[in-house]
């Protein structure tokens, strides 16, 4: 027996306008990557993986040791409002006290889009016709239509959102909407909201090299979009390992059901003097 999946009423309205949208704004006519561009693009998906080099999460912290120390100030403060302040400082002390009380990503739930880009995950950029393609080495994966149609009127959100994407000279501009507010995180312990707005401006810097540029803007959890910048290196020797969130979990429940945060080496760690 065949299952179907019962669709909205407004998302059927919305895909219909989407689609009016698509005609009204050429998208089957959008212009074709110039040579130049297209090099890029061959370049940028030669073998080998990329992998983010903008040290650990876009507040600058240079270790999870040093972020469990509440000594330390972060490096690059994001412009969180009262609440998100008050909450990820709470997390942080209760880290230090060997205490996980939230963090959806070490339940294996996926880091998703603005996270992805802020940790060290492995990934290749496969470019087609109409679309990029970038391929984690966690099984995450990211989609950006390049065809020029609009984001849609109506959808469901996802973790990774909905995300166009064109050539400005030679930055691949990325615009993503739409993404999941419950169980995400800009980075550990900074949730957002769903009215989280990211542009990625990707830009080559060196045969191995890609400057990325990125503006999250979210009314419900930052005073003033945050503007951050960092590197993509490539290793080219490098092939995409299967990495199983789940064979890795870093927090466990013992009998009680309590949480309890491990350390890189596997023991629980111990609070911060």
């Amino acid at each position: 027996m065949t299952q179907t999946k019962a669709v909205s009423p407004g998302r059927l309205a919305g895909t219909a306008l989407a689609a009016c949208l698509l005609a009204l704004a050429g998208a089957a006519t959008a212009a074709p990557a110039t040579k130049g561009q297209q090099a890029i693009e061959d370049s940028w998906g030669e073998r080998g993986v990329w992998k983010s080099e903008f040290g650990i999460w876009y507040s600058g912290f240079k270790s999870e040791q040093d972020y469990f120390n509440l000594k330390l100030q972060e490096p690059k403060p994001a412009p969180l409002n009262a609440e998100a302040r008050a909450f990820r400082n709470h997390v942080r002390e209760e880290l230090s006290k060997g205490r996980a009380i939230y963090n959806p990503t070490a339940q294996c739930l996926p880091f998703g889009v603005p996270y992805m880009m802020a940790i060290g995950v492995p990934f290749e950029i496969q470019f087609s016709k109409d679309r990029a393609l970038m391929l984690y080495e966690n099984q995450e994966y990211r989609i950006i239509y390049m065809d020029g149609r609009p984001h849609p009127a109506d959808f469901d959100p996802s973790f990774h959102g909905h995300s166009i994407g064109h050539w400005e000279g030679q930055t691949l501009v990325i615009d993503t909407i739409g993404i999941k507010g419950k169980n995400m995180q800009i980075e550990p312990h900074i949730p957002f909201t769903s009215q989280m707005h990211v542009v990625e401006r990707w830009t080559p810097a060196g045969p191995d090299k890609i400057k990325v540029d990125i503006v999250m803007t979210d009314p419900g959890t930052l005073t003033e979009p945050w503007k951050v910048s960092g590197f993509m290196g490539r290793q080219k020797d490098w092939d995409l390992y299967e990495a199983v969130c789940s064979e890795n979990n870093r927090i466990v429940q013992d009998a009680s059901g309590a949480n309890t945060a491990l350390g890189p080496d596997g023991q629980p760690l111990k609070p911060q003097k």
